[in-house]
């Protein structure tokens, strides 16, 4: 085992300034690529981008949470309005992420504690999985 090691370690050709650029290389492209993300993520949504992603919300007519699969308040992404239905300040938080998804609040910052062991240094939507920006909507 030992010989075929060092048989297989002769044969590669170590050029060190090629492992180098190698190096370098792959640095830039990371870098190209967290740019990209960031010019598309990073910067703040105005009050009409939310308007226009709550709208997209809207269309897709979700009426429970995706995480816990329970109902989603009603008024809170605008099916009903809040005072028919009794909706009150301990009722769980709905928050409305800038891909359109609609979450519980809670559910949302569990799956972002859970997930904070992965090696992204974002978080993305669990159902498209965009990175995301986040609203709580008013019940």
């Amino acid at each position: 085992f030992t010989e075929i090691s060092h048989r297989l370690l002769c044969s590669y050709s170590t050029n060190i300034e090629d492992l180098f650029w190698e190096i370098d290389h792959c640095l830039a492209i990371n870098r190209s690529v967290l740019q990209q993300l960031e010019d598309r993520c990073g910067h703040e949504l105005t009050d009409e981008d939310w308007e226009k992603i709550q709208i997209q919300a809207l269309r897709r007519e979700s009426y429970e949470c995706p995480i816990c699969l329970t109902p989603l308040p009603a008024g809170a992404d605008g099916h009903q309005d809040a005072r028919e239905t009794g909706c009150s300040r301990s009722s769980r938080e709905t928050v409305l992420l800038s891909c359109s998804h609609v979450f519980h609040h809670t559910c949302l910052l569990a799956l972002e504690e859970f997930s904070l062991g992965d090696s992204s240094p974002f978080h993305v939507c669990p159902l498209c999985r965009s990175g995301y920006q986040k609203k709580i909507l008013e019940c």
